[in-house]
């Protein structure tokens, strides 16, 4: 017997009840109104706060699943963690506090499934490969072909996979095994489930027999029971009252009642909780333990739960009731976006405006009615912290929706042969449309008055001419997840329901009677291939929310900007859309527009800047915009502009006037040069991303008056030189990141009064010199100033910096780095443990699964007897772990390679050091290190003897630093390098030393002449004894050049042509036989700055080439032994600033010098050979400084010296 049996009783109940009290609600809302002594319409942490209250009673349980899922002696390769409880009990609650826990990190990749009753191989099997690769393409794929890429995916991944409500328990749990077996050992899979039986399957079969992938043991698997009374009043109380309210003694009396009526579930007491805390009275506490309800259900169980929750629903808030039933309009095991849930509630007039949907939402949240979806890569932006981004609810919650509202909804199946019933629901207001394969016939079925039509699972969407002659009072019309399969993130495919395969037509169009359903106020078309709108879509005047993602439009009709009432709009994901309509700005209500993904999009219509009622505008991936309308700035509502990936703009219009923006995204927009300079005037702005803006050189002084200004992210801004000197206004700035600033030298002394700063991040600034002496004076949580390897030393004030928790510092200078380690000590900070590996056994490589740490270093791995000893050093379990060194002494061997093989860091790690390993290949964990270090930023090898091929390391996405020493047998750097669609983006340092025997490095794919460099944004190369090492076909372009004993590395081709982010600053030569023809490739570096010259034998003249660098300003020749004289051409480097001359025989300086008016710093050192400096010395008007060291030949100054009347040292 189900529940739509007994629908017209409940509802009949249901109303009765309702009926009855209505006096009770009416004056216990009055009175809870009037003595509420707090509000609490927003809830600022929603999912820590309701995992927090929903885990009381539960400690326990949460500790034996943790120490099963992180043990390593378990008999079976998978282990299956069941968890067995009645509905509503706190099964999911629980499974997810376990995945919340940063222990959990251990496991390569978490997995969350939502199963349900409808149980379907093929969704379970297509989430889990979305979730591993969502490249993947799973349009109109098979078991077969779902099962060959699960087995190519989990291969090498140790996982953690959740089932939630695991219903089945026929032959599928044995094929959902073979699907899933294909694991690293010590996977595991946590299955929640009502049903003991279905235990029971998952232990027999033949892998579990195999004990391949079976469950724990009995006696460990979780039977999670009711909770006590007292646990119940637990939760409702940590709803009902906050820390800071009086006593609350006569209430709580009463509320210890009505926790007896909750049935031991938390779901009822956490649902009843909330409703306590809005009727905050005696007499509505006393009303809601009195009042019983009977819903005339049979079965038992789900008739006392179902009746508990009424209670909750009955005292709801009037206002959010028809939003909580309109819930029942979706399948089980939902997820939903919330922005569109809002919209849908809007047009049936449900609400109002948007931000009471996100009350109503955040609302339903607080009672459990509602839950964040447990999606894992789904992270919300800024714009939508006011409520949770997707959403999902409990499956007894949604027979709850479904029982109050059995007679307005209709679930249709086009497939159903002879569907006689539909035509009895006249007065259904809502229906689903499952499985519609063009049988035309079932709209001539639906119901006269329906007023929401949801498409769910349709094979294949053509639909016919008069499919909407009927529907003419329907208010939402619903396509978003037509396309059969169930919900993803959607961040993987946008959508509001995502979506998993396509099987649509390749063309449609919308049937040209959609133009009768004149009420319509809602559509969502996504992935549906639309090529074009009817000719008559403008006449649906009440049309709200027009959702078009990722359709196939190339253009918009004008007259579409006559939907007058138009409010939301997503274009997102038309990659093929050129224009928008001209008149555009007549949309006057339009609050929201999406164009992400609109990579053709040439340009906004100037009537843009009449959209005066736009709050969020996303512009991201809109490659082909190069500027925006002049009048863009007078968007006087907008809170939300993401220009993110707009890589062809080029400036923003003047004039900025977008006084309530609060959120800004600029970031890869890497043809920006500048920020408008009253760009201040964005008075409201929390949130600037400037990331990877490459030829932003300097920030407007108006910056500083963004006195609300909380997160700013300049990382990657290579030409940014400076901040203003007023920069320390920024009085609320809380999080600075200034990664890779690569030009930035020096930071205003205004910086320490940033007092609310609490993390900043200088690392890979290569040419910043010194920190402001009083930085000890700002109260950072967080510093890294690692690879920032111009910085000469650290101000003492540091030391003093109680509140730092962590200090990143990596390839500094050895003065740097040796003051670091000792601010870490003196600060107490958890920074490095070095543990030695005593042959003597006194010190076991076991004891490291007892050490606690930030950074550690592992050396004399060669004493370690079994390989097996260092899997249980457990070093994947250290989550907190962000440094590792792994060393081996001399007598390492092919042994090698099964203790590193067990010895695989956490996810979390971020730097990593390998040296005196002695194995020839690597462990399966770093060939595909991608995948087992996401995270890692620096990575150094040296003193490999034996390793003769690289991992791919250029397929780590956040690799910044690579330094590799001492590797004799590495011949070549190729294409595998990268794999097979790497490119090192992120790479900004790359060191080689003692590498002699790599004779080529390939920095294109296949070395054709229009290519991309595949390492584009180096900032300093440095290349010591690599004396056969060519780069193929070009170097790769860089910022500093540091080659030392390394002859071949300029090929004949020169730098070539490629494009990159970065030119070349700063080139140090020293000790390298150069031929002319190779010096003379030089000539194609004309942007250099710095050029030394050291130790280079034979040099009897300077190169020419030097005569191409029009921008040098510091010019170093050292230790020239063999340079005769030096060239009349001197002279013509007019920007020189800096000239330094060391132990070189030249006799004199040529006449044309006296032309480098611009010269401010001379030095003359070790030159013996001079013994006389001539009389134009006086003509150098710029110099300030004039140094003369040992040149003993040198006896007197000439005359002239004293016209230098801006000299300042001699």
């Amino acid at each position: 017997m189900t529940i739509s049996h007994n629908m017209k009783n409940v509802r009949e109940k249901i109303e009765k009840t309702e009926k009855e009290s209505l006096n009770t609600l009416s004056l216990a809302r009055h009175e809870a109104q009037a003595e509420r002594s707090r509000n609490r319409e927003t809830f600022a942490a929603i999912s820590v706060e309701g995992m927090k209250i929903g885990m009381v009673g539960r400690d326990t349980e949460k500790d034996k699943i943790i120490n099963l899922l992180l043990r390593t002696e378990a008999s079976e390769d998978i282990s299956i963690i069941p968890i067995v409880g009645l509905g509503g009990v706190g099964k999911s609650t629980l499974a997810e506090s376990v995945l919340s826990d940063k222990r959990i990190s251990v496991f390569d990749v978490q997995i969350w499934v939502h199963v349900s009753e409808q149980f379907d191989l093929h969704t379970v099997g297509s989430r889990i490969i979305k979730r591993l690769n969502s490249t993947i393409n799973l349009d109109n794929c098979d078991l077969q072909f779902l099962h060959d890429n699960l087995k190519k995916e989990l291969g090498t991944t140790r996982y953690l996979i959740i089932l939630d409500d695991l219903w089945e328990d026929g032959n599928n749990l044995e094929e959902l095994k073979r699907m899933l077996q294909y694991g690293c050992k010590g996977s595991r899979i946590v299955v929640t489930t009502r049903n003991q039986s279905i235990v029971q399957t998952l232990s027999t079969g033949l892998l579990a027999n195999e004990r391949k992938i079976c469950p724990v043991p009995e006696s460990d698997q979780i039977n999670l029971g009711i909770l006590s009374p007292d646990d119940c009043w637990e939760v409702m109380k940590q709803r009902a009252f906050g820390p800071g309210d009086d006593d609350q003694s006569v209430l709580e009396k009463i509320g210890r009642q009505i926790a007896e009526k909750c049935g031991g579930l938390p779901l009822i007491a956490n649902a009843l909780g909330q409703v306590m805390f809005e009727l905050r009275t005696i007499k509505a506490w006393e009303d809601i333990r009195d009042t019983k309800v009977d819903l005339g259900l049979r079965e038992i169980h789900l008739k006392k739960t179902l009746e508990r929750l009424m209670l909750s629903y009955y005292y709801m808030k009037l206002d959010f009731k028809m939003c909580f039933t309109y819930l029942a309009a979706f399948p089980k095991g939902f997820i939903v976006d919330s922005d569109r849930l809002i919209q849908q509630w809007i047009a049936l007039g449900y609400i109002h405006a948007r931000d009471d949907g996100q009350r109503c939402i955040n609302y339903l949240v607080g009672m459990s009615f509602l839950q964040i979806s447990r999606s894992l890569s789904v992270s919300p932006s800024p714009v939508h912290a006011s409520a949770p981004r997707e959403l999902s609810m409990h499956d007894l919650v949604h027979d709850l929706a479904s029982t109050i509202t059995a007679n307005e909804f209709l679930v249709l199946d086009a497939n159903a042969p002879e569907p006689r019933t539909w035509n009895k629901a006249r007065y259904c207001r809502h229906a689903q449309l499952n499985n519609y394969h063009n049988q035309s016939k079932v709209f001539r079925d639906l119901p006269a008055k329906v007023r929401s039509l949801h498409f769910r699972d349709s094979v294949k969407l053509q639909l016919p001419r008069m499919a909407f002659s009927r529907t003419k009072y329907t208010r939402v019309l619903d396509f978003g997840h037509s396309v059969r399969g169930h919900s993803t993130p959607s961040n993987l495919d946008h959508n509001g329901f995502s979506v998993e395969g396509q099987s649509t037509p390749r063309n449609m169009v919308l049937p040209s009677s959609i133009h009768q359903s004149k009420l319509l106020r809602y559509l969502d078309a996504t992935d549906l291939p639309i090529t074009s709108l009817p000719k008559s879509f403008h006449t649906l005047q009440y049309m709200q929310t027009l959702i078009l993602s990722k359709c196939s439009l190339e253009t918009l009709p004008d007259n579409i900007c006559s939907l007058h009432k138009l409010c939301y709009l997503d274009l997102s994901g038309n990659s093929s859309l050129n224009k928008l309509p001209a008149s555009l700005g007549k949309l006057s209500k339009l609050s929201f527009l999406n164009l992400l993904g609109c990579s053709v999009l040439l340009e906004l219509p100037e009537s843009f800047c009449e959209l005066t009622f736009l709050r969020h505008l996303d512009m991201s991936g809109c490659r082909a915009i190069q500027k925006l309308p002049d009048k863009f700035g007078c968007l006087p509502k907008l809170i939300s502009l993401s220009l993110s990936g707009c890589s062809k703009l080029t400036k923003l219009p003047d004039n900025v006037r977008l006084e309530s923006l609060e959120y800004l995204n600029l970031s890869n927009c890497c043809r920006l040069k500048n920020l408008p300079k009253d760009f201040g005037n964005l008075q409201k702005l929390v949130f600037l991303n400037l990331s990877d803006c490459y030829k932003v050189s300097m920030l407007p002084e108006s910056l500083c008056q963004l006195v609300h200004l909380k997160d700013l992210d300049l990382s990657d801004c290579h030409d940014l030189s400076e901040l203003p000197e007023c920069f320390g206004n920024l009085s609320e700035l809380d999080s600075l990141n200034l990664t890779s600033c690569c030009k930035l030298q020096l930071l205003p002394e205004s910086f320490c009064k940033l007092f609310k700063l609490r993390s900043l991040n200088l690392s890979y600034c290569v040419m910043l010199q010194k920190l402001p002496s009083l930085l000890g004076d700002l109260n950072l949580q967080s510093l890294d100033i690692s690879s920032s390897s111009s910085l000469r030393d650290l101000p003492d004030s540091i030391g003093n910096m109680t509140s730092l928790t962590q200090f990143g510092v990596t390839a500094a200078r050895p003065k740097v780095f040796n003051k670091a380690r000792d601010i870490q000590k003196h600060l107490d900070l958890p920074g490095v443990t070095v543990n030695e590996i005593d042959h003597k056994g006194h010190s076991s490589i076991v004891d490291l699964a007892q050490l606690t740490c930030r950074e550690l270093y592992v050396v004399q791995l060669q004493n370690v007897r079994h390989p097996e000893d260092a899997e249980r050093a457990k070093l994947r379990d250290k989550s907190d772990l962000r440094g590792l060194a792994l060393g081996w002494g001399l007598q390492g061997g092919e042994g090698d390679r099964s203790v590193l093989e067990r010895l695989v860091p956490p996810l979390t790690l971020e730097h990593f050091t390998l040296h005196g390993y002695m194995s020839k290949d690597f462990s399966n964990w770093m060939s595909h290190i991608s995948s087992f270090l996401p995270s890692l930023t620096y990575l150094r090898l040296y003193d490999l003897g034996t390793c003769n091929t690289l991992p791919p390391f250029g397929r780590l996405p956040n690799l910044r630093g690579l330094s590799m020493e001492n590797i004799p047998n590495i011949r070549k750097i190729g294409k595998e390098f990268y794999g097979k669609d790497g490119t090192c983006m992120k790479l900004r340092m790359i060191d080689l030393k003692s590498m002699g025997n790599l004779v080529e490095w390939w920095t294109t794919r296949s070395g054709e002449e229009n290519e991309e460099f595949l390492i584009p944004n180096l900032h300093r190369v440095e290349l010591v004894d690599c004396p056969k090492l060519k780069f193929l076909p070009y170097p790769p372009r860089c910022m500093f050049w540091f080659i030392e004993n390394s002859h071949e590395l300029i090929p004949e081709g020169g730098f070539g042509k490629l494009s990159s982010s970065t030119l070349p600053f700063s080139l140090t030569i020293v000790n390298c036989n150069f031929s002319p023809d190779q010096w003379d490739r030089l000539k194609l570096l004309p942007t250099l700055e710095l050029f030394q010259v050291e130790s280079c034998s034979g040099m009897r003249a300077l190169p020419e080439a030097i005569r191409c660098f029009t921008s040098l300003r510091k010019l170093n020749l050292w230790s020239l032994k063999d340079l005769e004289l030096l060239p009349e051409w001197l002279g013509h480097l007019t920007s020189l600033e800096h000239m330094y001359i060391r132990d070189s025989p030249i006799t004199f300086l040529p006449e044309s010098m006296k032309s480098l008016t611009a010269l401010r710093v001379l030095w003359l050192k070790e030159c013996k050979g001079l013994d006389a400096l001539p009389e134009w010395m006086g003509q150098l008007i710029s110099l300030q400084e004039f140094c003369i060291i040992s040149c003993p030949n040198l006896t007197s100054l000439p005359e002239s010296i004293q016209n230098l009347t801006t000299l300042k040292k001699l």
